[in-house]
């Protein structure tokens, strides 16, 4: 079954959670997990694409970013920057989210919350103070 991970960022800034999520994708990927990010938009998936270059090694194989179907690749961790459940969640061993506790973004990820609860999924929740996750 999978585990959800939901990490909580005491912020208001939507762009934080873009930061932290280049955050644990270097920590997913240093522990040799395939990592599949999930974002909700074109728009989206260019601007994780563009922090990953900067940072990761270019041609890492264990990472996939997208905004639209499922990943081919190896299913181990799904960060999702959707703002919604996606279908295909189920298929990986652990599920990371990321909610921005100043935001609309709140209010998004505790329907998602619900939804995991409802159907039994093992959920874990940590708090971020802001200036960790950039």
């Amino acid at each position: 079954m999978t585990n959800v991970q939901f990490y909580l960022i005491e912020t208001d800034d939507p762009a934080e959670q873009f930061s932290y999520a280049l955050q644990l994708a270097m920590q997913q990927l240093a522990r040799g997990k395939h990592l599949y990010i999930h974002t909700g938009s074109a728009k989206d998936t260019r601007q994780m694409q563009e922090q990953c270059a900067e940072k990761l090694s270019q041609g890492d194989e264990r990472l996939a970013i997208d905004h639209k179907g499922e990943p081919d690749s190896t299913r181990e961790v799904l960060l999702n920057l959707s703002g919604e459940v996606p279908h295909f969640f189920s298929s990986f061993e652990t599920t990371l989210e990321i909610i921005c506790t100043g935001s609309h973004s709140k209010d998004m990820g505790r329907e998602r919350y619900k939804y995991y609860k409802s159907r039994g999924y093992p959920l874990l929740h940590s708090k971020i103070p802001a200036q960790l996750a950039l």
